[in-house]
C-alpha cells in the first residue's frame, strides 16, 4: 500500500509538472540599427530570462523573412521553443566577435509567444554597439524595459608597489538580493586614461544591466594574458546613483599565478556602505536633421529644467561617431530629479571641424508616478445595461504607478556660428508646457571709465529669474566692433524662456588675452516682453591683481531711484553701493555692510559712512585675529546701531 501511495503521488506530480511547464513558442524580433556599418556577420546568440527560468544561450540562425540576417536596418524574426518562462524580465544577447564586420549596432529586441498581438510584445531597447572598437567595447549585453536599467559606477584603484600593474583583461561580477549579474569584462573605462591598471592609477568602468537590488559581494580578476598579467588590487569602489548608495571593498592583495596563494580572481564583501546624492535615469534621443552637413563633431552639452530643479550640464557622448547627418542617436544620463521637465538647454563647443550642427528635435524619457485605470473585461451588452450604473457608482480612479512620459521639445534650427543667427546653444520648451513663453532680454554693459578700465577677455553672463536662469552665456555680438572699451556701453540680446521676474545676475570673463582687467561699473537688462529695466551696479574690478583677485561678481538689482539718487551723490559716497554685490562666500562683516547699505535710504548718508569706515577698520583687524572675536566685536556693533535706530 505504500508503495502503491508513493507511486500515485509521484504520477500527480509529474501531471502537474507537465500541465504547468507547457512548451511555448516565443517570437524574436531583432532590430538591427539604421546607422552606417550597423550590420554583422558574426554568429548572434540570445538568451531570454523570465521569473520562471531561461531558454539557455541559443543561436540565432534561420530568420523567419530575411536570407541575409542582421543587415542595416533589418527585422530579423525568429522561433525560439522552450518551456514556459513566465513574465519575461530580461534578455541576454550578443556575438561570437568573427568575421570581417562583426561590429553591430542593436536598435532592439522584441518578443511576443506565437499567435499574439504584435502590441503585446515585450520591448527590450538597447541602441547600442556590440562592437570591441565602438561605444564601451562590449559585444554582450542583457537588455532591460527602460524603466528597469540601472548604471554601476565601478572605480577600480591599482596599488602602489613595484609591478603592481597588468595587462591581462580585467572582469568583475555583481551577487545583489535580487539577481546576480553574468561575468562582464572591462574594456573601456569613463576617465580614458590610455593604459589601463597601472601602478597606482585609479580607473572607473561604468556598467548598464538590470536591478540587482543591494549589493551583496564582488568577483573581481583577470584572464591571466600579457606579459604581465599579474596584478595588485588595492581598492574597488562601487556607486549606484540611483540607489543613492555607494559600496566600499578594500582588498590590498595579488592576483597572480606567481604571488600569495596564486590566484587570479577573488569574492570579496563590502566593508562599508555609504550614502550619496541620489539621481534618476534620463533616457535622452537626439535626432539630427537630414539635411547638408547637418552632423557635427563637437562636443553636445544637455541641462536638463524641471518644476522642483535643474540637473548639471551634461554631456552627451559614447566612444562612436555621433550626431551624424539624419540620424536617431539614444543616450541614457543620471541626474537629480527635476520633476515635471518644462525647458531644456542643448548646445555645443563649435570644436572640430564640422562643427556646424542641424538639430531636429530631442526627446526626455523619465518616469513619472500616474494613475493607471484596470484594464476593462469584456462584457455582454446585458451585463453592461445592468451593471452600468454600479459601476459609475464603484468604478475606483485607478492604481498609482510609474509609467514612462515622454517631453517632446521640436527644434528644426541650426546650431552654427555662420548659419542663421550663429548660435551654437538654444532653450527649447516642451510641447506639452504652454505656461512658458520665449522672451528676449536687451543687456547694457557699462564699463568703468578709468585707466586700464577695458578688457580683451571673453565675458560671460548667466541671468537669474523666478523661473529658472539663462545658463552661461558668452557675450558675443555687440553694437561696438571692440566691446567692453573704457567707458563704453555694451549692448547685446539674450534669448531665451522666460524667467520671471528677475533677482540676481553672474558676471565672469576667462582671463585670456593680454590686457584682462576690467573694471565694471553696472549692468542694466531690458525685459522686452515685460517692458521693465533691471539696474545692477557693481564698480568693482574683475581682475586677480586688483581688488580682492576675483574674476566674477554676483550682482542684485536695485531700485532705478536709488540709481539715481548715486549719481547726484559725492564720488566719496560711492563705496557705498558696493554693499549690493553678494559674493559667493559671505563673511559676517560683509553681510552687516549689505544690511547697511539697505538701511542707508532712511538716516544721514554723512552718518552712515563713518560707521562703514568703522566697520572696515574691524575688517582689516580681523585678519590678524580670530573668527570668534571678530563676530563678537560686530555683534556689539550691531547692537549699538540698534540703538542708535530708535533714538532716531
Amino acid at each position: 500500500t505504500f508503495y502503491k501511495t508513493l507511486i500515485f503521488c509521484s504520477r500527480v506530480t509529474y501531471m502537474f509538472f507537465y500541465c504547468c511547464l507547457i512548451v511555448i513558442k516565443y517570437r524574436v524580433t531583432i532590430c538591427t540599427g539604421n546607422i552606417s556599418g550597423s550590420g554583422t556577420d558574426a554568429s548572434v546568440y540570445s538568451n531570454i530570462i523570465g521569473d520562471l527560468g531561461d531558454t539557455g544561450e541559443r543561436l540565432m540562425f534561420m530568420s523567419q523573412n530575411n536570407a541575409n540576417k542582421f543587415e542595416k536596418g533589418n527585422h530579423d524574426e525568429f522561433l525560439v521553443e522552450a518551456v514556459t518562462l513566465g513574465q519575461i524580465k530580461r534578455v541576454r544577447i550578443g556575438h561570437d566577435g568573427r568575421g570581417g564586420g562583426c561590429g553591430w549596432f542593436l536598435d532592439k529586441v522584441m518578443i511576443r509567444e506565437e499567435g499574439q498581438p504584435e502590441a503585446s510584445s515585450i520591448e527590450f531597447p538597447c541602441y547600442r554597439w556590440l562592437d570591441r572598437n565602438e561605444d564601451d567595447g562590449q559585444i554582450l549585453r542583457e537588455l532591460v524595459p527602460t524603466d528597469d536599467a540601472v548604471d554601476y559606477h565601478i572605480a577600480i584603484k591599482t596599488g602602489s608597489i613595484n609591478g603592481a600593474s597588468s595587462d591581462s583583461k580585467v572582469f568583475v561580477k555583481l551577487y545583489g538580493e535580487k539577481n546576480d549579474t553574468n561575468k562582464m569584462l572591462l574594456v573601456v573605462s569613463d576617465n580614458d586614461l590610455g593604459n589601463y591598471f597601472e601602478t597606482g592609477q585609479t580607473d572607473i568602468f561604468t556598467i548598464e544591466t538590470f536591478d540587482i537590488g543591494k549589493i551583496n559581494r564582488l568577483l573581481i580578476g583577470h584572464t591571466n594574458e600579457g606579459l604581465q598579467a599579474g596584478w595588485y588590487l588595492d581598492s574597488v569602489q562601487i556607486w549606484v546613483p540611483v540607489h543613492g548608495v555607494q559600496y566600499m571593498f578594500p582588498i590590498h592583495r595579488w592576483l597572480c599565478k606567481d604571488e600569495a596563494d596564486g590566484k587570479v580572481e577573488v569574492e570579496i564583501y563590502p566593508s562599508e556602505m555609504l550614502e550619496i546624492e541620489k539621481l534618476i535615469n534620463y533616457e535622452v534621443t537626439v535626432v539630427t536633421g537630414d539635411v547638408w552637413t547637418g552632423g557635427t563633431d563637437a562636443n553636445v552639452f544637455l541641462q536638463i529644467y524641471g518644476e522642483e530643479g535643474k540637473t548639471e550640464l551634461i554631456q552627451l557622448k559614447s566612444r562612436s561617431n555621433n550626431f551624424e547627418r539624419g540620424t536617431t542617436e539614444i543616450f541614457r544620463i543620471e541626474g537629480l530629479d527635476v520633476g515635471r521637465v518644462y525647458k531644456i538647454r542643448i548646445g555645443h563647443d563649435s570644436s572640430g571641424i564640422g562643427a556646424g550642427w542641424f538639430l531636429e528635435k530631442v526627446d526626455v524619457k523619465r518616469l513619472v508616478m500616474a494613475m493607471v485605470k484596470p484594464e476593462k473585461k469584456e462584457e455582454d451588452k446585458k451585463d453592461k445595461k445592468k451593471k452600468k450604473k454600479k459601476k459609475e457608482e464603484e468604478e475606483s480612479p485607478g492604481e498609482l504607478k510609474e509609467i514612462v512620459r515622454t517631453f517632446s521639445f521640436p527644434c528644426g534650427r541650426w546650431l552654427a556660428r555662420d548659419e542663421e543667427d550663429g548660435e551654437i546653444l538654444v532653450e527649447l520648451r516642451a510641447e506639452d508646457y504652454e505656461d512658458l513663453e520665449e522672451n528676449s532680454y536687451e543687456v547694457h554693459v557699462f564699463t568703468g571709465d578709468m585707466l586700464g578700465a577695458g578688457t580683451d577677455a571673453s565675458v560671460y553672463i548667466n541671468i537669474y529669474g523666478e523661473m529658472g536662469d539663462t545658463g552661461e552665456r558668452k557675450l558675443r555680438k555687440s553694437n561696438h566692433l571692440n566691446k567692453f572699451e573704457r567707458g563704453q556701453e555694451d549692448v547685446f540680446t539674450i534669448t531665451g524662456m522666460d524667467l520671471g521676474p528677475l533677482k540676481k545676475l553672474r558676471m565672469r570673463h576667462d582671463n585670456k588675452q593680454a590686457n584682462v582687467a576690467w573694471y565694471l561699473d553696472r549692468v542694466e537688462i531690458f525685459d522686452v516682453k515685460d517692458e521693465t529695466m533691471y539696474f545692477f551696479p557693481c564698480q568693482r574690478w574683475l581682475a586677480v591683481d586688483e581688488d580682492d583677485g576675483q574674476l566674477g561678481r554676483e550682482l542684485v538689482p536695485v531700485d532705478e531711484a536709488f540709481m539715481k539718487r548715486d549719481g547726484d551723490e559725492e564720488e566719496e559716497s560711492s563705496p557705498a553701493q558696493l554693499g549690493l554685490e553678494q559674493k559667493g562666500l559671505l563673511n559676517v562683516t560683509q553681510v552687516f555692510c549689505f544690511n547697511l547699505m539697505a538701511f542707508a535710504y532712511y538716516i544721514d548718508i554723512t552718518l552712515i559712512m563713518s560707521v562703514c569706515s568703522h566697520v572696515n577698520h574691524i575688517h582689516n583687524e580681523s585678519k590678524n585675529r580670530g573668527e570668534e572675536e571678530r563676530r563678537d566685536r560686530c555683534k556689539r556693533l550691531c547692537y549699538s546701531l540698534r540703538n542708535q535706530r530708535r533714538h532716531w
